[in-house]
């Protein structure tokens, strides 16, 4: 009897053991990936988690990541810099970005807007499903492929029609040139006049992350295991780099910064 006494500490203790490993396994690596951590844009994302807690379905960072937003089906959220916030009530938002004076811009309820910090400004009826920020201002893309280009005040520099359906943007760093995703289609462009670039593109394009040299970026051709190549977009010249499995992920214009997201926010991914 006296053997058997230490047996149902000896239990208790390993239970206690075990669940303490459990917790550290699967809570540490959860907090250490978590949004709110993340170690550029945890402050940003634990105020936007606090603003807008339901469901988020897109989110946008300013170039200099000074600030950033998210929006739900319901309203928008935006913080920063420091310990500013605001929430507004919008339904019907499809995209948003920043510009390169870190103004907001929206496309909802059929309209482009601009958040001048007290109101949204109308800046068209003209309802873009991607928007990406450039030096100048802002690049909307619409679901039959009109692309445009505005400046800060919601003037139209250029414009022109995409061949394919609605593509994603992606804006190169300092602002300057643009990339749209079409399809396996690629074509970049100049982010004032929209003129095309003309680069030998030698196979579907999968994804694509602008590098911090303004005119280099990087492709993943299909199908996986397909080489990747460096394009340059100012000598329309490219080279074929080993294939890599990356996640997507967008440089800031105005830091050599690369961002994900990760559960509806803006994380700090690693560059290509």
């Amino acid at each position: 009897m006296r053997s058997l006494r230490p047996w149902p500490l000896t239990l208790a203790t390993a239970v206690s053991l075990g669940l303490l490993i459990y917790i550290a396994t699967t809570s540490l690596p959860y907090l250490v990936s978590s949004p709110t951590t993340d170690p550029n844009f945890g402050a940003l994302n634990h105020c936007l988690s606090r603003a807008l807690p339901e469901a988020r379905l897109g989110w946008a960072v300013s170039p200099d990541a000074s600030r950033a937003a998210v929006f739900s089906p319901h309203a928008v959220a935006v913080c920063g810099p420091g310990e500013h916030t605001s929430l507004r009530k919008l339904a019907g938002t499809l995209a948003i970005a920043f510009d390169g004076d870190n103004h907001l811009w929206l496309s909802a309820g059929g309209r482009l807007l601009r958040d001048d910090g007290t109101t949204l400004r109308p800046m068209g009826d003209f309802a873009p499903v991607a928007l990406a920020g450039t030096a100048r201002g802002m690049l909307a893309l619409d679901a039959s492929g009109h692309l445009v280009a505005v400046d800060s005040s919601g003037t139209v520099l250029a414009q022109t029609l995409l061949p394919g359906n609605a593509g994603r943007l992606f804006v190169g760093s300092k602002g300057l040139l643009a990339a749209v995703l079409l399809e396996g289609r690629l074509g970049v462009y100049d982010t004032h006049t929209l003129a095309p670039r003309e680069l030998d593109i030698p196979c579907p394009v999968e994804s694509l992350w602008w590098l911090d040299a303004p005119d280099q970026l990087l492709i993943g051709c299909t199908p996986p295991g397909a080489p990747s190549y460096v394009l340059d977009a100012r000598t329309g010249t490219r080279r074929e780099v080993p294939a890599r499995r990356l996640a997507p992920a967008r440089r800031l214009p105005g830091r050599p910064l690369y961002v994900q997201g990760c559960d509806g926010f803006p994380c700090t991914a690693p560059p290509p």
